[in-house]
């Protein structure tokens, strides 16, 4: 039998050629930090606690969350990451970890993506092209890292937060991990526990925190936490 072109790769081939060109100018466009983040308080911003702090995160949301037949999954995008922060802000003091440092990282732990996708869904209002979710994937993984780091370099986030915010995702060995990054990685899956329960596999995060050296009960202690739980039930 004659190999055939699969048609579906075809055209997600094309649909990437009609937009790159689109796509690197969008990409160059950095905004604007509407937070100073050399004078931001996780410990406020996440416990909702102060209006300023909700408007700062309220404001950074609008500044990420918008693009063109984008903005619903970028604002899905932005809740994990608002949710991974409360729980950073917690798990980190158990690490011995500096809570505030774990927090901001947790906060832009996907900042590349965001950044990548807004560009994508400009450039595909601006072409009149629809990527597949496999082509937008393989673009946040091959222009996230780059995107990332322009923006904690421009928005003049503090190096130690700047620095976990990236490497969280190399995180391999627990024992010789920063703490500010196992706690960043912790957070995670706690905030996919709690959005989405029905991708987290039974015993994942319990075995996680006992190659972190944690006890699995600090787990239960974090999920009864009445503070984070106010918090996160204001997320809606």
């Amino acid at each position: 039998m004659l190999n055939r072109l699969n048609t579906a790769d075809s055209e997600a081939l094309d649909a990437r050629r009609a937009i790159a060109a689109e796509l690197r100018e969008r990409l160059r466009e950095m905004p604007a930090s509407p937070i100073a983040w050399a004078d931001f308080d996780a410990t406020v911003a996440l416990s909702g606690t102060g209006a300023a702090a909700d408007l700062r995160l309220a404001a950074l949301a609008s500044v990420l969350c918008v693009a063109p037949a984008r903005s619903s999954e970028l604002r899905a995008m932005w809740k994990e990451c608002v949710v991974t922060a409360a729980f950073a802000l917690r798990v980190a003091p158990h690490l011995r970890g500096d809570a505030q440092v774990s927090a901001i990282a947790a906060l832009l732990h996907r900042l590349g993506d965001l950044l990548t996708i807004r560009a994508i869904g400009a450039a595909e209002h601006a072409t009149r092209v629809r990527l597949d979710a496999a082509s937008r994937a393989e673009l946040c993984a091959i222009h996230g890292g780059e995107q990332l780091e322009r923006a904690v370099r421009d928005w003049a986030v503090p190096p130690r937060a700047a620095a976990t915010a990236a490497e969280w995702r190399r995180l391999r060995e627990f024992p010789s991990a920063a703490a500010e990054a196992a706690a960043v990685y912790l957070a995670r899956l706690f905030a996919i526990e709690f959005i989405s329960p029905q991708f987290c596999a039974p015993g994942v995060l319990e075995h996680a925190m006992e190659e972190a050296g944690l006890d699995v009960r600090v787990a239960d202690g974090i999920r009864a936490d009445a503070g984070l739980a106010a918090f996160l039930g204001s997320l809606g």
